[in-house]
């Protein structure tokens, strides 16, 4: 069945940017669910007879410093990004969103307490807190996901709290609240629901910023480690041969600003779909 044109998932259907976003994340998330069965060669082969040779049908993206094949890197890399980025966003919401809930359900200190510990957290730079916690704990693919969620947390409570403070301000909610609903079931029952449009946005967009600080955190050497491959440590290892192999900077690179683009453009899309004013009249 077609979503029709004045529904939100209709509008976002008929969004070229939204269908290019969903497509590309489609395609690296089905890279890394079929790693096991695109990959040309394991990841840890490295052949000394092929040392830094350029791009052939043996090899489609060629080969690194060690005789491993970029392409089955890349593929597996991939992996990396889709559970960073949806574990980081996942941790986020799980943490955040019952944190701004709170804050708004209980009210004066508790309010006042969980506001200003979200504060003294977004005063730190985002990567610099998930450059601290990795260092921290060590360099696990749990510790980054741990690392880049935290980092995510206050900025989600934030919103919640916002959002549940503008929608319990409504006629509806104040009648249910006089009708005699528990403060619990008012915030589940009307104030979430209503809540979640400009949540799914900012999950979104988190996710493009999870996979970029993942990255990040890799090309400076506190990411997931080698031989576990991932775009980030790539770019280290492939940034002193940028004159003898630019390939190898250049295909984790694109792939990154791709996956990071199409979340970005997704969000961007989600955000006027969700938009209430651009339903029908």
């Amino acid at each position: 069945m077609i979503p029709r044109a004045d529904t939100a998932a209709g509008r976002l259907l008929r969004a070229p940017r939204a269908i290019f976003g969903v497509a590309v994340i489609l395609l690296i998330a089905a890279c890394a669910l079929g790693a096991d069965w695109l990959m040309l060669f394991d990841t840890e082969d490295m052949d000394f007879d092929s040392l830094l040779v350029a791009a052939s049908w043996l090899h489609p993206l060629g080969t690194d410093q060690l005789g491993r094949d970029t392409l089955s890197r890349l593929i597996l890399g991939s992996q990396v990004a889709i559970e960073v980025s949806l574990g980081a966003v996942g941790l986020g919401v799980a943490l955040g969103v019952p944190l701004g809930l709170a804050a708004v359900t209980l009210g004066g200190w508790i309010d006042d307490v969980i506001m200003r510990v979200m504060d003294a957290v977004v005063v730190f730079p985002s990567l610099l807190v998930a450059v601290a916690l990795a260092a921290a704990m060590g360099n696990s693919l749990g510790t980054v996901v741990l690392a880049i969620g935290v980092a995510n947390v206050p900025w989600l409570a934030r919103l919640t709290r916002s959002q549940a403070l503008a929608v319990r301000s409504l006629d509806y909610v104040a009648a249910a609240e006089v009708a005699g609903t528990t403060p619990v079931k008012l915030m589940l029952r009307h104030i979430l629901p209503n809540s979640l449009a400009p949540l799914i946005v900012q999950s979104t967009l988190g996710m493009g910023y999870a996979v970029l600080t993942e990255a990040a955190l890799g090309f400076i050497g506190v990411g997931v480690q080698p031989p576990t491959p991932t775009w980030g440590n790539m770019l280290q290892q492939a940034f002193p041969l940028l004159d003898r192999q630019p390939i190898l900077s250049i295909a984790p690179g694109v792939a990154i600003f791709l996956l990071v683009l199409a979340f970005n453009l997704v969000g961007d899309a989600l955000r006027d779909a969700l938009d209430p004013r651009m339903g029908p009249r």
